[in-house]
């Protein structure tokens, strides 16, 4: 999955105001950032399936330290506790948090009985979905795009930046998520992990998007109750 971890990213934009937007892009594609790095030292592995076509070329076999469950978990204080030293906003490290380990749960839906649940041994899990690749499209198209709109329904454009930043970063999302479903199974698990270093432009990308689209007053913001409670003192 591609997309669908993408698209949490995009919405929760409306549930954490005070999070950066490269933040919260990063968050639940991270077990895709980390794994590459790891494939390439060794740590990991998995391979390509030749005659395989659409998801079903690459088998996770062994990738414990970045798509297990317990890693998950792990990734996601990591991220957390940082953000929540830096800015002291306990919705927002708890959100990405909860975006971090969300990548495992999309995968687990998504992927073959592949996804481990624990570091050493256990079992692996995968509900398959990518078996049907008209209905994995259907789901994450429409995910994807219902919660980009919610992010552009959140913001609006400052200025053309706005508008180009926003637009070539959902473009490029999904002319690769297209590539990767029709085009040719890649030539070995080597050339995956180099292609997915692309990712981590995409942090800096979305902060593009961010400098030039500031929220809206659409905004979800839950209301610090003290505060209620000094405007309705000063109003008696």
């Amino acid at each position: 999955m591609l997309l669908g971890h993408f698209a949490l990213g995009f919405a929760a934009k409306r549930l954490a105001p005070r999070t950066p937007l490269s933040l919260l892009l990063t968050a639940p594609f991270l077990l895709d950032l980390v794994f590459p790095l790891l494939v390439l030292l060794g740590w990991e592995q998995m391979r390509v399936l030749p005659g395989e076509s659409g998801f079903l070329t690459l088998e996770l076999v062994n990738m414990p330290y970045s798509h297990s469950l317990l890693a998950a978990v792990g990734w996601a204080v990591l991220m957390a506790l940082p953000y929540f030293a830096w800015r002291r906003d306990g919705r927002g490290a708890l959100i990405l948090a909860v975006l971090v380990i969300s990548h495992w749960v999309l995968d687990a839906v998504t992927h073959r009985p592949d996804v481990p649940v624990l570091l050493s041994g256990g079992p692996k899990v995968g509900l398959g979905l990518w078996y049907s690749l008209l209905g994995t499209m259907v789901i994450e198209g429409s995910l994807f795009a219902g919660c980009v709109w919610l992010y552009a329904s959140t913001t609006r454009a400052a200025d053309r930046s706005g508008r180009i930043a926003l637009g070539s970063l959902v473009g490029t999302l999904v002319v690769m998520y297209l590539g990767f479903v029709f085009g040719p199974p890649p030539p070995s698990a080597e050339s995956v992990a180099y292609l997915m270093l692309i990712g981590w432009v995409l942090p800096f990308w979305a902060r593009w998007v961010e400098r030039h689209r500031p929220e809206t007053s659409g905004i979800l913001r839950i209301q610090d109750p003290r505060l209620s409670e000094h405007k309705s003192s000063h109003s008696e």
